[in-house]
C-alpha cells in the first residue's frame, strides 16, 4: 500500500483532456472508480465534452474583489477565507475556485501579510482555512499556520475545508491526528456529495478524525445527475452522522465557468430538504443555501413558511398545510 505522500506523487493527470478540463486523481480514487463502476463519481472527477458549453464567469461569486491581500478573502464581516494551496489530492469537475485551482501552484509567500491583516482586523474571529486543499500539504506545514492563527487572540474558531478524507484517506495519519488535536476551538468541514464516496477507508479516515474529539461537519454540493435525488440524500446523510459528521451545508452549485452541466433545478434541492424534514432525525438535515454574488449564502430550506396574512401563519410540510395563528 501506497503512503499518501506516494499517492499524490503518482496522480494520474491529463492536462490535455477534452475541454482543458484537468483529470487528476488520486491512485485510490482511480481504484474506486473503476472498481465500482459508480456513475456518481464518474462524473465528478472525470471530465466529459458536455461542459464544454461555457457560458458562466469565472468568478461567480466575486471573491477577488473581496481579497485586500493575495490569498485573504473578506467577505463577511466576522469571517475571513485563507486560500493556503491551489492544489488538491483529486479535482473536481464543478470547483467553484477553477480559475485558481487550474492555473498551477500559487505563490503563498505573502503569509505574514495575512497575519498582519488579521491582527489589523479584530472583527474578525471565525478564518476558514481552505484552498485547494489544505489537508495535501505536509503537516509541519498546515499545523505551523494553523499555529500562527492560533496566536491571534481576535480569531476564535479556526476552520479547515477538506476533501481529502474522501480523496486520499492515507493521509488522515497519526501525525496529522496527534497535531489536529492541539489546535484550540478548531472545526474539519469535510466535502462529500454522493454515498458512493464513503467507502471503510474513508469512513475509517472519518472517524480516527472524530474520537480524537475533533468536531466535524459535512459540506456537500447539489449536482445535476449526482445527488438531485431525495433518496441519494437521505442515504447520505444517515450514514454521516452515523460516523459522527454533522450535515451542515447542501450547496447550490455555484454559477461558475465548467459547472454549466453540474447545476440543478434549484426548487428540487428545496423539495427535496423540506420533505427530508419529516423523514430523518434533524440532526441529519443540512441548511440548503444558495451563495449569491450580492449578499453571499442565502438559506433556502428547510423553511415551513408557505405565506403569511396579517397575524395568521400558514405553515407547509410534505404532509400537507397548517395555519398558526400569532396571537
Amino acid at each position: 500500500m501506497m503512503t499518501w505522500e506516494e499517492e499524490l506523487q503518482n496522480c494520474i493527470t491529463d492536462r490535455q483532456s477534452v475541454c482543458k478540463q484537468n483529470l487528476h486523481l488520486t491512485p485510490y480514487m482511480d481504484k474506486l472508480i473503476k472498481s465500482t463502476h459508480s456513475a456518481a463519481l464518474q462524473r465528478q472527477f472525470i471530465p466529459h465534452t458536455s461542459a464544454c458549453n461555457f457560458r458562466f464567469s469565472n468568478d461567480y461569486l466575486r471573491e477577488d474583489e473581496y481579497t485586500p491581500v493575495p490569498n485573504l478573502i473578506h467577505r463577511y464581516n466576522s469571517k475571513a477565507v485563507i486560500i493556503v494551496t491551489n492544489q488538491c489530492a483529486c479535482y473536481c469537475q464543478f470547483c467553484t475556485r477553477q480559475r485558481i485551482t487550474r492555473n498551477g501552484e500559487i505563490c503563498f509567500d505573502t503569509f505574514e501579510n495575512i497575519l498582519d491583516y488579521l491582527r489589523k482586523h479584530p472583527e474578525i474571529v471565525d478564518v476558514l482555512v481552505t484552498g485547494g486543499d489544505p489537508l495535501v500539504l505536509k503537516t509541519n506545514k498546515i499545523i505551523t499556520i494553523l499555529r500562527e492563527i492560533e496566536k491571534i487572540d481576535s480569531v476564535k474558531i479556526i476552520r479547515i475545508g477538506t476533501r481529502i478524507p474522501i480523496t486520499l484517506p492515507q493521509r488522515i495519519d497519526k501525525e496529522l491526528i496527534k497535531e489536529l488535536r492541539t489546535i484550540r476551538c478548531l472545526y474539519i468541514n469535510i466535502h462529500i456529495n454522493h454515498p458512493d464516496e464513503l467507502t471503510l477507508d474513508s469512513k475509517n479516515a472519518i472517524l480516527s478524525l472524530a474520537n480524537a474529539g475533533i468536531p466535524l461537519g459535512s459540506q456537500s454540493v447539489l449536482l445535476k445527475r449526482v445527488n438531485d435525488d431525495y433518496n441519494v440524500l437521505k442515504n447520505l446523510f444517515e450514514q454521516l452522522i452515523q460516523i459522527k459528521v454533522k450535515p451542515y451545508y447542501l450547496y447550490q452549485c455555484d454559477k461558475v465557468k465548467g459547472c454549466e452541466d453540474f447545476v440543478a433545478d434549484i426548487r428540487k434541492g428545496i423539495d427535496i430538504i423540506n420533505k427530508l424534514c419529516n423523514q430523518i432525525s434533524g440532526f441529519a438535515i443540512p441548511k440548503f443555501v444558495v451563495d449569491t454574488p450580492e449578499m453571499g449564502k442565502m438559506v433556502l430550506a428547510p423553511y415551513s413558511i408557505n405565506r403569511i396574512d396579517k397575524d395568521t401563519f400558514y405553515l407547509s410540510n410534505s404532509d400537507g398545510l397548517c395555519c398558526y395563528k400569532n396571537n
